[in-house]
């Protein structure tokens, strides 16, 4: 009986030591992977700072204007094609498209409901047909 016991104890210390053994080289493998992966990590925001900074220098007012110079060819303004806002032609604005729905009256208030507004001068409002285009 103690034979037994001795053996299966020896077995027992002998499967337990394997799979400490297996668990510290695994743990070792993933420290590994652990510090290569915060090294990639810092290379990686070493990098993100240096293109912040080149873009910061490739965001100067000179250099944007160099390169506009350079792709966007821009062409002079003749004096005949400058016109005044009182020039642009305006579609006539209908009432009706621009009238507000006044609330109901409540019985106990002598309140009365005033006219909407319609804009004056120069402007131009933005309206929707039934088909849901801008006009």
């Amino acid at each position: 009986m103690k034979l037994n016991l001795t053996v299966l104890s020896l077995v027992l210390f002998a499967a337990v030591s394997y799979g400490l053994y297996q668990l510290s080289y695994e743990v070792q493998e993933l420290e590994k992977d652990l510090s290569s992966l915060n090294e990639n990590i810092a290379e990686n925001k070493e990098t993100i700072r240096i293109l912040k900074a080149e873009w910061t220098y490739q965001n100067r007012p000179d250099v944007l204007q160099a390169l506009a110079g350079k792709y966007l060819p821009l062409l002079l303004i003749a004096p005949y094609q400058v016109a005044s806002v009182g020039d642009v032609p305006y579609p006539p604005i209908d009432p009706k498209q621009f009238s507000v729905p006044v609330p109901q009256q409540k019985p106990r208030q002598n309140a009365r409901p005033t006219a909407p507004s319609m804009p004056t001068g120069p402007v131009q409002l933005a309206t929707f047909t039934r088909a849901g285009s801008l006009q």
